[in-house]
């Protein structure tokens, strides 16, 4: 693991207490529902709407309401299904339901793994040894941050990692991020609204016409990102490894700029980055395409359980 700089955990482990953690990246839940589904018209809304339960994760103007609405969309996944009426709808659904931490994809990466993490989810478990790592770096350790900011950091670096190894699975996954978020029907954002709106409305304080315009909005954002996340994919491995590293570092300065918190002159959040994920990506690579491949016949059997088809 390269060298650590103080400066630059203690900014990381700002954001990483205020954003959720995300048990598989949008890139595996896109490879997952492109396995998943038996529409071929339809599979491109079927891996964005797997994406598109992470909405709400990159909404850091607002950490209340960004708590809020991930553990409404992570949780009560229902009411998107029970929103869709058209075949886009229900094929955008398909895909978000299939990402729920109930009993969907989330549950073997953040509660119970099939091959590896059994009783505590793969990534959780992978990321408890990455935090091992990151604490045996003398600098690190001297900052004695508490377990779980330096947990959730571990998370984002497996987040990360994973997803640069699905391209060994699936070379193409880049491209079909890509056109997934490009001919996205315009119902999901709707659908959205359709379910968290009033809960939303009610729960922030704000009128059902603000609420909806937050929802909108934040859903445009999230899929221009999903389009730039694609793009990284598309490229090499080092590069995909040095332009996420750059990502994550933007995102973090996007986060505190929000909470009127200016990175000092000089620190670069890059090198961090970009170590966490090469140490996530050695952790991983032994295991988790058998993780993968069981993660996607545990979800197929749960959705047939629980009567989710269309």
């Amino acid at each position: 693991m390269k060298r650590l700089l103080t400066s630059a955990v203690l900014i990381l482990s700002l954001i990483s207490v205020a954003t959720p953690a995300f048990p598989w990246g949008s890139a595996t839940h896109a490879h997952i529902d492109g396995q998943l589904g038996k529409r071929v018209l339809f599979d491109k809304q079927e891996r964005y709407g797997g994406m598109g339960m992470d909405v709400f994760n990159f909404l850091f103007t607002n950490p209340a309401v960004s708590a809020y609405l991930y553990g409404q969309t992570h949780t009560q996944f229902m009411k998107v299904w029970d929103a869709a009426r058209l075949p886009a709808g229900k094929a955008l659904a398909f895909g978000f339901v299939s990402h729920n931490d109930v009993w969907g994809a989330d549950v073997t990466a953040h509660h119970n793994g099939l091959t590896f993490g059994q009783g505590q989810g793969y990534v959780i478990a992978k990321a408890e040894i990455l935090k091992g790592i990151l604490e045996q770096n003398p600098e690190f350790a001297a900052l004695n941050l508490p377990d779980p900011v330096v947990r959730e950091i571990a998370h984002n670096f497996i987040e990360y990692g994973t997803d640069i190894l699905l391209k060994r699975i699936d070379p193409h996954i880049g491209e079909k991020i890509i056109i997934s978020a490009l001919v996205r029907s315009p119902e999901f954002p709707l659908l959205l609204v359709k379910a968290y709106g009033e809960g939303l409305a009610s729960t922030a304080g704000m009128s059902r016409l603000e609420a909806s315009r937050l929802i909108i909005a934040t859903e445009m954002e999230f899929r221009k990102t999903m389009i730039a996340y694609g793009q990284a994919l598309t490229r090499d491995e080092a590069t995909a490894l040095q332009l996420f590293a750059e990502q994550l570092a933007a995102l973090s300065t996007a986060f505190l700029a929000a909470y009127g918190i200016v990175l000092p002159d000089g620190v670069d959040l890059v090198p961090l980055a970009k170590g966490g994920i090469e140490g996530a990506m050695l952790l991983c690579a032994p295991d988790f395409s058998g993780e993968l491949a069981a993660t996607v016949e545990e979800v197929k059997l749960q959705l047939t359980a629980h009567g989710i088809r269309y």
